[in-house]
């Protein structure tokens, strides 16, 4: 029988871990309700835990975010991540997140040395381009926002 009832019971088994692996990689972590949501540098997630199954799946937000308020993204439009297989852990999909960051930076990082011969070519290099260029402003507004805090902490205190 199933001994967890709710994402909470499941966070709290992996709690140590998450919080440690979040911090390590630059991710912020939320449990709201019955749904963990993982904010990175790259993307936003949404991790839903299906009691009846006993098993996690992981939606993605598709657009990079520009504000570090967790709390923002809830209503947020997510897809299901179908290349991520359901799970029994969070720290897998965290690994998994992590990675799939690593490889979007990546990307991003070799969009000039990308071949622009073929149309199609041409195309993708568009396309990357235009994704690189709203990672670098999504990374502008996050300092802003960033910087914002910290100086309203300062008049705060």
């Amino acid at each position: 029988m199933n001994d967890y009832k709710t994402m909470q019971d499941k966070y709290k088994k992996e709690f140590e871990e998450i919080e440690n692996y979040a911090t390590e990689n630059g991710l912020i972590v939320k449990v709201i309700e019955d749904k963990l949501y993982v904010l990175s540098e790259i993307a936003y997630w949404k991790i839903l835990y299906l009691r009846d199954w006993d098993c996690f799946i992981l939606f993605h937000g598709n657009y990079i975010p520009t504000d570090l308020d967790i709390d923002k993204y809830e209503n947020a439009s997510y897809h299901f991540q179908k290349d991520a297989k359901q799970s029994e852990t969070i720290m897998h999909y965290l690994d998994y997140i992590r990675k799939h960051d690593d490889y979007r930076e990546n990307l991003l990082g070799t969009v000039e040395d990308m071949p622009r011969r073929t149309r199609k070519q041409k195309n993708r290099y568009a396309k990357m381009k235009a994704n690189q260029e709203r990672y670098n402003t999504a990374i502008v507004l996050q300092l802003i926002n960033a910087i914002s805090m910290t100086k309203e902490m300062r008049v705060s205190a």
